[in-house]
C-alpha cells in the first residue's frame, strides 16, 4: 500500500515538474518583435517594386549618357577576307589572295552637337533621378499612411473590446434586477441586444485590422510578413511653419520641380543640337593591311569635311517640334506648381483641423465618459432606465472612436504635409 502511494506521489511529482517546464519554456519564447515605422520604411526602400523600377529606368538612363560619352572615342576594327578565284583559261593553276587590314575612324568635331547631346542626355538623368526620388517619397507616404491606419484599426479594436465587457457587465446587473424582481424582462432583452450588437461591431474591427495589416504589407512590398505588434507611440504637434513658409518650403524641394526644371535644361540642349545640323563634320579614317598573296602592304589615311548644303526641308520642322516640346514642358511644370501649392495648403488646412479637433474630441471624451459613469450609478441604485445607461454606453464609444480616429486623422495629415513640402525623409513621428 505504501508503495503505491509512494509511486502515485513521484507520479505527481514528476507531472508538475514537467507541468512547471513547459510553463518556463513557454514563458522563454522570444517576443515577436516590434515594428516601427523606421523599420517599415526600410523594408519599403529595400522591397518595394515601383522603387526597384525606378533605380532600373535611371541605370538605363545611365547606359544612354555613356553612348553618348563614347563619341568622343576613335572607333578601331580588323577586317580579313580569302578569294579562292579560277585562274584565266587555258591555264592549270588557281590564284588565291588573303588581305588583312585594320581600320580606324575618329570623329574630330562636329562643332558642338556632340557636346550637347551629351549634355542633354546628363540633364535627362537628373530628372530621372528626381524621378526616381518622386517614387521613393510616394512609396515611403504610402508607408506612413498604411501605418497609421493599422495603428488606428487596433485602437478601434480596444474601444470594442471595452463596450464588450460594459455590455456584458450590463447584461449581469440587468439579469440580476430582473432575478430579484426589481426591473422587468424588457431590460434584460435590451441589454442583451445591445450585447450582441458590440460583439458584431468587435467582429468588424478586428477584421478592419487584419486587412490594414495586409495593406501595411502590400505598401512595405512584401507579401510574407507575420502579423506582430506595431509600436504605436505617437506625437501629436501642430504645424511650426506658416502656410506661406510651407509653399515655400515645397518649391525649393520638391523633386517633382526639379524634375521638371532638368527636363527644361535638356531640352533646350536638344534644340541647340538640332540647330547645329547645319554645321560641318570633321573626321579622320586611317587603313592599315597586307595582301599576303603579293607581299603587298596597304596604307591609307583621310580627313573628311562634310558639309550639309540642303536637308530636304527637314531642319525647320524639327527645330519647331523640338520648340514646341520645350513649351509643352514649361507648361507642365507651371501646372506642376499649381498643384504643389493646392496639395500643401490643403495638407496645411487638414493639419490645423486636425488638431482643433483633437481639442474638441478630448473634452467629448470627458464628458462622455462622466455622462457613463453617472449612467452607471444611477442606474445601480434603481434611479436610472436600461434605455439611459445603452445611450451612454453608444455615447462612450463613439467619442473614443472620434478621439482616436482624429488623433491618426493628424498623424496621416503630418505625413502628407511633409510629402507635399518635400520634406519626407526628414519626417519623424
Amino acid at each position: 500500500m505504501r508503495r503505491r502511494k509512494n509511486r502515485a506521489a513521484a507520479l505527481g511529482i514528476g507531472v508538475l515538474v514537467v507541468f512547471a517546464m513547459v510553463c518556463a519554456a513557454e514563458g522563454q519564447q522570444p517576443q515577436p518583435e516590434v515594428l516601427t515605422l523606421r523599420q517599415a520604411e526600410s523594408m519599403a526602400r529595400d522591397n518595394h517594386p515601383g522603387i526597384r523600377a525606378a533605380e532600373e529606368r535611371t541605370k538605363v538612363q545611365q547606359s544612354v549618357l555613356a553612348r553618348a560619352k563614347a563619341a568622343y572615342y576613335p572607333t578601331a576594327g580588323v577586317r580579313g577576307s580569302y578569294n579562292n578565284n579560277p585562274a584565266a583559261e587555258g591555264q592549270n593553276a588557281h590564284e588565291n589572295t588573303f588581305n588583312t587590314s585594320g581600320q580606324v575612324a575618329w570623329l574630330l568635331s562636329d562643332f558642338g552637337r556632340r557636346e550637347g547631346t551629351v549634355r542633354r542626355e546628363q540633364e535627362t538623368l537628373e530628372a530621372r533621378r528626381f524621378s526616381e526620388r518622386v517614387s521613393v517619397d510616394d512609396v515611403i507616404f504610402g508607408v506612413r499612411r498604411a501605418f497609421f491606419d493599422y495603428l488606428r484599426a487596433d485602437a478601434f479594436v480596444k474601444v470594442e473590446q471595452d463596450t464588450v465587457k460594459d455590455r456584458e457587465t450590463l447584461v449581469r446587473q440587468a439579469q440580476g434586477f430582473f432575478d430579484v424582481g426589481t426591473r422587468p424582462k424588457i431590460d434584460v432583452a435590451r441589454a442583451e441586444a445591445g450585447l450582441f450588437a458590440a460583439r458584431a461591431g468587435l467582429i468588424g474591427a478586428q477584421n478592419g485590422v487584419r486587412i490594414a495589416w495586409a495593406r501595411l504589407k502590400g505598401a512595405m512590398g512584401v507579401t510574407e510578413f507575420p502579423e506582430r505588434p506595431v509600436a504605436s507611440d505617437v506625437n501629436v504637434r501642430a504645424p511650426t511653419l506658416s502656410l506661406e513658409e510651407a509653399v515655400k518650403a515645397a518649391f525649393e524641394s520638391r523633386a517633382e520641380i526639379k524634375e521638371f526644371q532638368s527636363r527644361l535644361k535638356a531640352q533646350q540642349e536638344a534644340i541647340d543640337v538640332v540647330k547645329l545640323g547645319r554645321m560641318p563634320r570633321v573626321r579622320v579614317d586611317g587603313q592599315y593591311g597586307r595582301r599576303w598573296h603579293n607581299d603587298q602592304d596597304i596604307i591609307s589615311s583621310s580627313v573628311t569635311l562634310e558639309v550639309p548644303l540642303f536637308t530636304g526641308l527637314t531642319l525647320k520642322p524639327e527645330i519647331e517640334r523640338q520648340v514646341r516640346d520645350y513649351a509643352v514642358i514649361k507648361a507642365q511644370l507651371e501646372e506642376q506648381q499649381q498643384r504643389i501649392a493646392l496639395e500643401v495648403e490643403e495638407s496645411y488646412l487638414n493639419l490645423v483641423e486636425a488638431s482643433e479637433r483633437i481639442k474638441a474630441n478630448e473634452a467629448q471624451t470627458r464628458s462622455a465618459k462622466e455622462n457613463l459613469d453617472l449612467a452607471n450609478g444611477r442606474y445601480q441604485v434603481g434611479v436610472g432606465s436600461i434605455i439611459e445607461i445603452t445611450e451612454a454606453q453608444v455615447i462612450n464609444t463613439r467619442a473614443q472612436t472620434d478621439y482616436i480616429r482624429s488623433i491618426y486623422d493628424h498623424k496621416v495629415a503630418e505625413a502628407r504635409l511633409a510629402r507635399a513640402m518635400g520634406r519626407g525623409a526628414a519626417f519623424s513621428p
